[in-house]
């Protein structure tokens, strides 16, 4: 019978000893390391909690800055609505006027990119009739719909990339085939500088308000603490909020076309720390 007194691995052979202490030894680390990890926390822990009374200490105030511009870019649909008893006359007449639209405004200067085909669409016409009196049980069958013609729709949208084309654009679409214009609008093609003029506005009318809001509390500004944009991305202006709901084809010359300014505006919300 062992020892009481002897070693719990005294039994072990000799490389089961070696073993057996390095693993205690490894054991004894882990536990030193885990108290470390544990003191540090709560150093990091107490030094967080101190900056975050200190960044109480805020004033925030929102900033608006506010540019207008006038835009140099124009956009603007013509489409083409046509009717046969056929789908294939419907198709032809469609496009040859398509067609026409597009030679026209090539030869006018408006660019290949600048001309996308948003919609192209086939949609039967039906023909109802009224249900036959009924005077008696069973009631006669409702004569069922038919289809009387095809109507084809193609939808273009023109860039105007020489804003003051638009007007003769316009009414050249209308000539060579488009029964339908619309959807007019306006904006500027590169806003970058306008957008970052507006944002330093933004950031100046901050800075006055929170100079105001110190000297009013007997404070003084230290350092911005926080920022955030709300600068948004401005929204294309329609001609008469609807744009041209529908030009007749043989319409006479459009209207003359005024782009008035677009304003691009910027927010900011900004924190300053004080003393």
């Amino acid at each position: 019978m062992a020892s009481s007194n002897s070693n719990w691995y005294g039994d072990l052979p000799p490389e089961g000893r070696r073993l057996a202490q390095v693993l205690a030894l490894l054991l004894m680390a882990g536990l030193v390391a885990g108290a470390g990890a544990f003191t540090y926390s709560y150093l990091i822990s107490g030094q967080t909690t101190a900056k975050t009374a200190i960044s109480g200490r805020q004033i925030s105030v929102t900033g608006e800055g506010k540019v207008s511009v006038r835009p140099d870019v124009a956009a603007f649909t013509a489409g083409v609505v046509t009717q046969a008893k056929k789908i294939s006359d419907a198709q032809k007449e469609n496009s040859e006027r398509s067609n026409a639209i597009v030679n026209f405004l090539t030869a006018h200067g408006v660019a290949e990119r600048d001309i996308k085909t948003l919609a192209y669409g086939i949609s039967p016409q039906y023909q109802y009739f009224p249900a036959p009196p009924c005077t008696a049980f069973p009631c006669p069958p409702q004569r069922p719909a038919e289809i009387v013609s095809y109507e084809i729709r193609t939808t273009i949208e023109i860039k105007v990339r020489e804003i003051a084309q638009t007007d003769t654009l316009i009414d050249g679409v209308t000539s060579a085939g488009a029964n339908e214009v619309g959807s007019l609008s306006f904006r500027v093609d590169d806003e970058d500088a306008a957008r970052q003029q507006a944002r330093a506005e933004a950031i100046a009318d901050a800075q006055a308000k929170a100079q105001k809001i110190a000297r009013s509390l007997g404070v003084h500004l230290v350092r911005i603490a926080g920022y955030y944009d709300q600068t948004g991305v401005p929204q294309p202006m329609y001609a008469g909020g609807e744009g041209f709901a529908s030009i007749s084809l043989k319409a006479a010359a459009a209207p003359a076309i005024q782009t008035g300014e677009q304003d691009i505006t910027a927010s900011v919300n900004v924190s300053y720390e004080f003393r």
